[in-house]
């Protein structure tokens, strides 16, 4: 979650606007993952999607569970 809410932090927007070369890149760090990346903008959006599209999924799957689990003990 901590790392889900450092990628959805960046202010992208901000950095495609800005013409200079250090918002080009972004360096990503998560030493609990082992993650050291220096990634493009491009990039960035590509982690963005799949963070956002994994915790969307773990949570879809958590409401189908849970809703097959109550619907298993009332019969």
């Amino acid at each position: 979650m901590a790392f889900r809410r450092f990628i959805n932090s960046i202010d992208i927007r901000s950095k495609l606007f800005d013409l200079s070369d250090e918002s080009d890149y972004e360096f990503v760090e998560a030493p609990q993952l082992n993650i050291y990346h220096k990634l493009t903008l491009c990039e960035l959006i590509q982690l963005r999607e799949l963070v956002n599209g994994t915790h969307f999924a773990i949570e879809l799957n958590s409401l189908l569970h849970e809703l097959l689990f109550l619907e298993t003990e009332s019969v």
